[in-house]
C-alpha cells in the first residue's frame, strides 16, 4: 500500500486541478479526517521546508533545472514519495522560485 502522503500532496497543493499551488487544508481534512489530515499537513510542510535547503552542486554547470536538482536531492531521503508526490512537490517548488 502506498503512503498517503502522495495523495495528500496532490490534494493539498491542488496539483493537476489548480493553475498555481495553494494550501488546501480542508481537502486533507475532508479526505483523511481531522487527525490524519493534520498529521499529513505537518509532513507536507516539513517536505516543503526541506526543499528550501540549498541545492548541492550549484557551482557546477548543469542542464538540469534548479527544481530538478532539488527534487533529486530530496528523493533518496524520502523513499515513501512516488511519482505523483514528487511531481506535486516539484510543481509547488517551481512556483516558489518565481
Amino acid at each position: 500500500m502506498s503512503d498517503p502522503i502522495n495523495e495528500a500532496l496532490v490534494l493539498y497543493t491542488g496539483f493537476g486541478n489548480s493553475p498555481f499551488p495553494r494550501a488546501k487544508t480542508p481537502h486533507l481534512v475532508q479526505r483523511f479526517g481531522e487527525a490524519e489530515g493534520t498529521e499529513l499537513k505537518q509532513r507536507i510542510l516539513a517536505l516543503l521546508e526541506e526543499l528550501q535547503q540549498p541545492v548541492d552542486g550549484l557551482e557546477k554547470r548543469s542542464k538540469k533545472s534548479l527544481t530538478e536538482r532539488a527534487i533529486e536531492q530530496l528523493q533518496p531521503k524520502h523513499p515513501e514519495l512516488d511519482d505523483s508526490g514528487l511531481k506535486a512537490l516539484a510543481w509547488t517548488y517551481s512556483f516558489g522560485l518565481r
